[in-house]
């Protein structure tokens, strides 16, 4: 049985306290899409996130100077939503840790899909996104089933505590 949940808007970076512990599964297709990003123009991003310049401007200079192979925060703590305040993995006791290192992934329109300590870099992407990448028309089609895969277990249980925008790349693929 595993869990799948959103990922969060707010984002922070803490090496001090936390280091990831596990690289995220599908590293090297977000590089392609970093090469990708970093390619376009602010004007194009901006208008790919939908944001204001405050925002578009933060999220521009990650990606410009993003470095995936660096000391990175784990997923859990780098992600500041309210779900992930309610978690509060700072006071679980050492079997939740556990239990979430494997049960609980997080869905991302950049990393594709996050274990809980996979170490993250703050970024802004969201999986509706109209952004084309290479042949694939949006995020959707560059991730296609690998999401799924990754997420299915002997049981065949997934427990969706995820947005529609997010779970619609797992749902499509159920059996």
């Amino acid at each position: 049985m595993k869990t799948v949940v959103s990922p969060a808007k707010t984002m922070i970076e803490n090496t001090d306290c936390y280091i990831g512990s596990s690289v995220p599964t599908y590293i090297d297709k977000s590089k392609i899409l970093l090469e990708e990003i970093r390619q376009r123009s602010y004007e194009e991003l901006k208008e790919i996130w939908k944001c204001n310049e405050k925002i578009a401007k933060e999220n521009f200079d990650r990606f410009k100077n993003m470095n995936l192979q660096g000391s990175l925060t784990p997923a859990i703590f780098s992600y500041q939503g309210i779900q992930y305040q309610y978690m509060a993995v700072n006071v679980m006791e050492a079997t939740a840790i556990e239990y979430i290192k494997e049960n609980l992934y997080i869905l991302s329109g950049f990393f594709g899909i996050l274990r809980a300590f996979d170490g993250v870099s703050p970024y802004r992407l969201e999986m509706q996104a109209k952004m084309g990448i290479g042949d694939c028309k949006n995020l959707y089609e560059f991730w296609g089933d690998k999401l799924y895969k990754e997420v299915r277990d002997e049981s065949g249980i997934i427990i969706n505590l995820a947005s529609k925008e997010y779970y619609k790349c797992i749902d499509k693929y159920l059996t």
